[in-house]
């Protein structure tokens, strides 16, 4: 890798750190492009050779974070062949995830709070519901025996699954992701019962 491009890494990451510091500490309405170049001891040209404003690099983290935990989702649900294999090996799929989602709770955190942009849980929802879809749209037995609509089911499984994420970090992962993933297939188990 080019010393430039190596460089250019460097740069970004040492602005995205400065930004979601400060934004663990004030609402992102108050930040300025001063408060971030400081933060990252870069000057202002710098920054606006990475970024357009300080939305542009909002959008950039949020996306990055939306494709991070996305690609996970992605490894997970290729695995869904059909819903023995999912009964079979759901409890190692949701401590993966939940795994993952641990390690993602910082930004998180701050992106659910009032410290985050408005909105930041609709598009969240949003992509990881095109995650569902698109995995979905991929597997012949869901298409072919889904008995209620696409949008519906899709709708309940991610707002189900992102209020108990939710509901986690909100309780500063007062579980452990395998205790989650204990309290996710009892939800389930309950919700089967007949």
């Amino acid at each position: 890798m080019s010393r430039y491009i190596e460089k250019n890494k460097r740069t970004k990451a040492l602005i995205t750190e400065a930004f979601i510091n400060i934004m663990s500490k004030k609402t992102f309405d108050t930040i300025t492009i001063g408060d971030i170049t400081a933060a990252a001891k870069i000057n202002r040209g710098t920054f606006y050779l990475h970024y357009l404003d300080k939305f542009d690099l909002l959008d950039k983290v949020e996306q990055q974070l939306f494709t991070d935990i996305g690609n996970h989702l992605d490894e997970l649900q290729a695995r869904y062949a059909t819903p023995a294999t999912f009964a079979k090996e759901q409890e190692l799929l949701a401590a993966s995830l939940f795994r993952s989602i641990a390690t993602q709770s910082p930004l998180l955190k701050i992106f659910l709070s009032d410290h985050g942009r408005a909105g930041f849980h609709l598009r969240f929802k949003a992509a990881f519901a095109e995650k569902v879809q698109i995995n979905l749209s991929k597997n012949d037995y869901y298409q072919q025996n889904l008995n209620v609509p696409l949008d519906y089911f899709i709708a309940f499984i991610t707002s189900a699954f992102l209020g108990l994420i939710e509901q986690w970090l909100q309780n500063d992962l007062d579980q452990t992701p395998m205790e989650l993933t204990t309290l996710y297939i009892n939800i389930i188990a309950f919700i089967q019962k007949k």
